[in-house]
């Protein structure tokens, strides 16, 4: 290559910014950013998807200080939903979709569930969604015998059972929680079907974590990666499905073909995802996957 045609070129060591006077104090910084067309980050730090980086527990404590993680790939489709479930449903304002248990179902399942999910206790529907009970830990405290049906050991009964309806602010939920000396918070409607959950740790997180990344729903935003071949359409589907906040096509040439093609799939058959790019290292590399409907880019 002749010399005159070899551009200058830097990297962070090559870098320095010196400090200056200033008359910014630290409480009046502001490190809110925008990840994507629609997603916003209290600070701007994402976490790579990699296997040795980001799994459901960076992801939260990331999401926690208002960034987000982007679960990785290197793992079957159903243990990367485990993954990003376990973000979602690790902090909420209300969950709006709670783990629940038949009545006739062994006790046996109820603490498989709360193994799983990592609870102390699971509200107790019929098959419409209509609450009869809430089996805890309280309730099991010397049982022995879990091959007893749900039913025989949940706390029921619309006098035993704490709920509130649909639309019970934190700080009125916050009350009754403390006035009942209970932990989970029944959300019902008039035909009391359950239609979500409130729980003291929730309430105690949001004010242990005022600038927490979350999504309409006061869940913990989340990432996950997909690839570019193989099962990544599926993988898009589900995730989406499962309500994670945005997808990241994981590539280490994001200006390639086929990552290009990736990213016109995606927003083909998700039109509404918002779809994370990358990676590259070019202003046309940035330009060609904006064009294809990238929502965000990942250079470097």
């Amino acid at each position: 290559m002749i010399p005159d045609q070899i551009q200058e070129g830097l990297t962070f060591d090559d870098v320095l910014l010196q400090p200056a006077h200033s008359t910014v104090l630290p409480g009046q910084a502001d490190t809110r950013t925008m990840l994507t067309r629609r997603i916003p980050l209290q600070i701007p730090i994402v976490s790579a998807a990699m296997d040795t980086v980001t799994e459901a527990h960076l992801a939260i404590a990331l999401a926690q200080q208002g960034g987000i993680g982007i679960i990785h790939r290197n793992m079957t489709l159903e243990r990367q939903v485990e993954e990003v479930d376990r973000v979602k449903r690790s902090e909420s304002g209300m969950i709006v979709d709670p783990v629940t248990i038949r009545p006739d179902q062994p006790i046996t399942d109820a603490l498989e569930l709360m193994k799983q999910f990592r609870i102390s206790g699971v509200p107790v529907t019929t098959e419409g969604g209509h609450l009869v009970g809430i089996l805890t830990n309280r309730d099991l405290r010397f049982e022995t015998n879990f091959h007893l049906p749900v039913s025989s050991r949940m706390t029921q009964g619309r006098d035993r059972l704490i709920t509130v309806p649909v639309g019970t602010t934190l700080e009125d939920a916050e009350s009754i929680l403390h006035k009942h000396r209970v932990e989970k918070l029944l959300v019902v409607d008039d035909s009391y079907t359950l239609k979500g959950l409130i729980t003291v740790k929730d309430i105690q997180k949001k004010l242990k974590y005022p600038n927490a990344a979350k999504d309409e729903q006061g869940r913990l935003r989340v990432g996950a990666a997909i690839g570019s071949t193989g099962d990544f359409l599926e993988r898009a589907q589900e995730l989406v499905r499962r309500k994670v906040d945005v997808i990241a096509i994981d590539s280490a040439h994001g200006h390639h073909q086929g990552v290009m093609d990736a990213v016109k799939a995606v927003k083909h058959l998700l039109p509404d995802v918002q779809l994370l790019a990358g990676n590259v290292g070019t202003y046309e590399g940035a330009r060609d996957l904006i064009r294809l409907g990238a929502d965000g880019v990942k250079v470097g």
